[in-house]
């Protein structure tokens, strides 16, 4: 915990597909109980989310936007044929969702992405908002790299799922979602399995010292028997991130009260 940070609270949240809407859970449950981000970094759906919530929606308009099929292409993610996937569509619905510029958000936004040419991660806060949520969230294989100036970038995931470093000297208490895991036992039936596999324990592995840095770091293991791709269970994923924070804000009311 920092003191006299720019910021008071903070907020990290994860990736990992469908099961990032639990992030959603936990906004709700910190909006009830008055506490309000400050600033925000995400990675991958957590960057997407995160983005949604820095421009200013409520826990309420972002399950409408999900549930909305004209938005659908903005969360789901399809491993199916393997074909790279253009982002055309996607900028056209965060074009009506977002405004173009990080800078102009209401709460400041840092959002991870991998770097291809230089192999790096990339923290992302300043520019076109809508290449930035792109970036964070295109998954190899699946997506096209976003070209920014002159590198591509890739889902951050691959290199920092879980971003704390990005605000943790910028806010006195950092409030962590976490929703990727590395289930021990699985079954490898298909190429899509084997590249969700692949991912995860990826990015399973950059989050190892992120964590370590949280306040508060909320990990619903609940969460563990959905897929990335089980965006059919959106609601009930949503419920258990909420569920999560009220536990774990009613058992560290001396951190958040600090």
């Amino acid at each position: 915990m920092n003191q006299d940070s720019e910021f008071n609270i903070g907020l990290v949240l994860s990736g990992c597909g469908a099961r990032g809407f639990a992030h959603v859970g936990v906004f709700k449950a910190l909006e009830e109980a008055g506490i309000v981000p400050e600033v925000i970094s995400g990675t991958s759906m957590g960057g997407i989310i995160g983005a949604l919530i820095a421009a200013g929606y409520s826990p309420k308009e972002i399950v409408e936007i999900s549930q909305d099929k004209a938005h659908a292409k903005l969360f789901q993610m399809n491993f199916s044929s393997l074909s790279i996937v253009s982002h055309a569509p996607v900028r056209k619905i965060l074009m009506k969702l977002l405004p173009e510029k990080i800078e102009t958000l209401k709460i400041p936004l840092y959002l991870s992405s991998t770097n291809l040419t230089t192999g790096d991660n990339e923290t992302l806060s300043k520019g076109n908002l809508y290449d930035a949520v792109m970036a964070t969230s295109s998954i190899p294989v699946a997506f096209k790299p976003i070209k920014i100036l002159d590198d591509y970038m890739v889902d951050g995931g691959l290199t920092n799922n879980l971003p704390a470093s990005y605000i943790r000297e910028k806010c006195n208490i950092l409030i962590g979602s976490h929703v990727n895991h590395k289930d021990d036992h699985i079954e490898l039936k298909s190429i899509k399995d084997i590249i969700e596999r692949c991912m995860r324990i990826g990015i399973y592995n950059s989050v190892r010292e992120e964590k370590q840095i949280c306040d508060l770091f909320i990990d619903p293991p609940q969460v563990r028997k959905y897929k990335t791709l089980d965006f059919k269970h959106v609601p009930t994923i949503i419920d258990i991130g909420y569920t999560a924070a009220k536990q774990a804000l009613e058992s560290n009311k001396n951190i958040i009260l600090t």
